[in-house]
């Protein structure tokens, strides 16, 4: 009995005890800014900041970077926050900063970081296929915002329907896919080109020369004949050497004398 009611009171107690939470945190918000999303260029610096809102006392305030909570120093916890993103890379893009109460992470907001920034896409490479034999080109295309890729041969647009092309694109490649070099038709100087929406026009060239085919020597199958037959030899050798050392000691001992003899006068 009396354990029961020790049970019953503790429950009373949390009650009790969110109860007075519960009113302590009613219509206190949290105010990130800017808000949803922050729009940035890749290197720049992004201040975030957090304020509290309907709340007739100081409250603290912490920070985090997708799940890891931030440092703050003193000054910059109680009731307003300032979070200082500097020299942003891409690795910043679309992680979220949340800032919330202390004692109640219910209480919170957030804010998307999206860093715009181009495709690593420049210089000369130089590629080399055998006919009919399926290749492909590419050149790296990772952006944000996103970017659209077009493709010459010697100046002049590519033709998918009639050139043996395929394309493959996805948020990082893109792809040129020739499904059978032919010397007449690939062989030349490809252009990649990427077009953004912030950033312009970006280009790569690709010189691409088309030999003739090669047959592919099974080299690791010859290896392995080589060498099951060298072993059969040696087994074979090992398996008959006690008579090829008799035959050996017969011989030697059956050699002829040497029967020359001198003549005394």
């Amino acid at each position: 009995m009396v354990a029961t009611t020790a049970a019953q009171m503790k429950r009373v107690s949390c009650l009790i005890l969110l109860s007075c939470l519960c009113h302590l945190t009613a219509g206190v918000t949290v105010q990130v800014s800017p808000q949803e999303e922050a729009v940035a260029h890749l290197g720049s610096t992004v201040t975030l900041s957090c304020e509290v809102q309907n709340s007739d006392g100081e409250e603290e305030l912490q920070w985090s970077r997708n799940s890891g909570l931030v440092d703050l120093q003193e000054g910059n916890r109680l009731s307003q926050s300032h979070l200082c993103v500097q020299n942003l890379t891409r690795d910043d893009h679309q992680v979220k900063f949340t800032c919330q109460l202390k004692r109640n992470a219910s209480v919170s907001s957030s804010v998307k970081m999206s860093v715009l920034y181009p495709p690593i896409l420049s210089g000369e490479e130089n590629v080399t296929m055998e006919e009919t034999r399926e290749s492909e080109i590419s050149c790296p295309v990772q952006a944000n915002p996103q970017v659209t890729v077009s493709w010459l041969r010697n100046g002049v647009a590519v033709d998918l329907l009639k050139e043996g092309y395929t394309l493959y694109q996805d948020s990082s490649v893109a792809k040129l896919i020739i499904t059978k070099p032919d010397r007449e038709q690939h062989q030349g100087t490809f252009t990649c080109i990427a077009e953004s929406s912030v950033f312009g026009n970006m280009t790569k060239f690709i010189h691409v020369k088309v030999v003739d085919k090669t047959m592919a020597f099974p080299l690791g199958p010859l290896i392995a004949g080589c060498v099951v037959i060298l072993c059969t030899v040696l087994l074979a050798v090992l398996s008959k050497w006690s008579q090829i050392a008799k035959c050996c000691k017969y011989k030697v001992m059956k050699a002829p004398r040497d029967n020359t003899h001198l003549s005394q006068h």
